[in-house]
């Protein structure tokens, strides 16, 4: 389905005068910038992760080529799954899985046992870091090409052991996040493999933090999990951070390991967009989050599937799990039925994997090469600026705009378009892009010194050849 908001990202064209004023959404004269910072695109690649479930053996994870297929075709450098131990099938299917990332350039994130080991925090902790030491580092001649980081225990302000929340949560957490500090860092094989803290929920208060303290001692970076709930990303980020900063004061670097949208129409929670509004706010969801020096860890791909009723709201929560309804591939709400015949790949992954693409610049980290222009815009503007090792830069556009309404209603907003104009020192050739629909410019212009284009709720990205 195509919204009104969706045609005027596609039509971008010249400075047209916006009609109106999205609240909080005041309209700027102009960005006193004419030496712009810019960042190596390759880094916004590496600001992107994607959560699986490998090791589940009866989902739909254990389509186990289709799985890789679509991680690999997607362009992700990461996945996020917590390490199995033992021998089960769904172990073996994991180290499967992760063998065959690591050799096609793909790294893990390895969420490190779960608060329920508390009691056992040494045994469970050695356990997995066994799986690394005597499994995967003799098969890939050490740990380099594997792993991207580790991390603590999941949602601990949120964990249920024994059925309830743990009372004594906090000081679990701590002892968990220590032994898994003190095991990584007295072992020469994980050097260089980064520790990121334990994940709380999405509605952490200041209390929980103030509970967790501080845990900068046995963490590099810090961890988040923070769903958006049918709202522009750039939303609560800042406030989040906020929260948080008492438990990891010195992260320079964070990695929000779960996040993104539910696009289920069977809900009643108010939380849920359609997959079109969520493919729109995911790509400049990567771009905000990069801007606060945090990977966009996108929960999962693929639905996990529930059945659902379209039509009785007063029962919804029993027949419909908001889980099932995360991924960026669709797939069938029958398990029974489920299989990589009838997977869909959403509009979220197409608008995804067309940015990592658009980004993707590997090779030897180049020296920094800042933009030189002057950027008008008549409404307030988000930006990035990006570069090449061939030169070329990359002005990155968004707002924070809402689309559409939250379901079960799904309407889609008229969003006036911010017209923006950028000066160039000397002229240049010019490519803009809107990844959300094509990985082919919308419009290209020989070398000048000027290029206007209007920004409305999608991400436009500006290529300076």
């Amino acid at each position: 389905m195509t919204t009104k908001w969706s045609r005027r990202a596609v039509l971008t064209a010249g400075i047209a005068a916006a009609a109106a004023v999205v609240a909080g959404d005041a309209p700027v004269r102009r960005e006193p910038t004419s030496s712009l910072r810019a960042h190596w695109s390759d880094d916004l690649c590496e600001n992107y992760a994607i959560n699986i479930k490998s090791f589940y053996a009866k989902s739909v994870y254990q389509y186990a080529d289709a799985v890789f297929d679509l991680i690999t075709d997607l362009g992700v450098r990461t996945v996020r799954e917590r390490v199995a131990t033992g021998s089960s099938l769904g172990a073996q299917q994991q180290r499967a899985m992760q063998i065959r990332l690591a050799a096609s350039g793909v790294r893990w994130h390895a969420t490190v046992a779960t608060l329920a080991d508390w009691p056992r925090a040494e045994q469970a902790t050695d356990a997995a870091l066994k799986v690394f030491t005597e499994f995967y580092g003799p098969r890939l001649d050490g740990l380099g090409s594997l792993l991207h980081s580790l991390g603590g225990c999941n949602e601990v302000d949120g964990s249920v052991v024994n059925g309830e929340v743990d009372p004594q949560w906090a000081a679990h957490a701590r002892l968990m996040q220590r032994i898994l500090w003190e095991r990584v860092r007295s072992d020469r094989a994980f050097d260089g493999v980064p520790v990121v803290g334990p994940s709380t929920r999405t509605d952490v208060t200041p209390e929980r933090a103030r509970l967790l303290g501080d845990l900068s001692a046995w963490s590099d970076w810090g961890n988040a999990h923070m769903y958006n709930r049918g709202v522009s990303p750039t939303k609560n980020i800042d406030r989040h951070l906020e929260i948080l900063r008492p438990c990891f004061p010195h992260a320079d670097r964070w990695f929000f390991t779960e996040t993104g949208y539910n696009d289920s129409r069977a809900t009643n929670r108010g939380a849920t967009v359609s997959e079109e509004a969520a493919a729109t706010y995911a790509v400049r969801g990567i771009c905000d989050f990069f801007k606060r020096g945090s990977i966009y860890g996108r929960f999962e791909l693929l639905d996990d599937p529930d059945p659902i009723n379209t039509e009785t709201q007063q029962s919804i929560n029993f027949t419909s799990d908001p889980e099932a309804h995360y991924g960026l591939v669709a797939v069938p709400d029958s398990r029974s039925d489920a299989s990589p015949d009838n997977w869909r790949r959403k509009p979220e992954f197409f608008a995804t994997q067309r940015f990592l693409r658009l980004m993707d610049d590997r090779g030897q980290r180049p020296r920094t090469q800042p933009l030189e222009a002057d950027i008008w815009s008549s409404h307030r503007l988000q930006r990035l600026v990006a570069y090449k090792r061939d030169g070329r830069h990359y002005l990155l556009l968004w707002r924070d705009v809402e689309v559409e309404s939250q379901y079960y209603r799904g309407r889609g907003f008229d969003v006036p378009a911010a017209s923006v104009r950028v000066q160039l020192r000397t002229p240049r050739p010019a490519a803009v892009y809107v990844p959300r629909y094509s990985d082919v410019p919308v419009r290209t212009q020989p070398p000048r010194t000027e290029i206007t284009v209007e920004v409305a709720g999608d991400l436009v990205i500006v290529e300076l050849g």
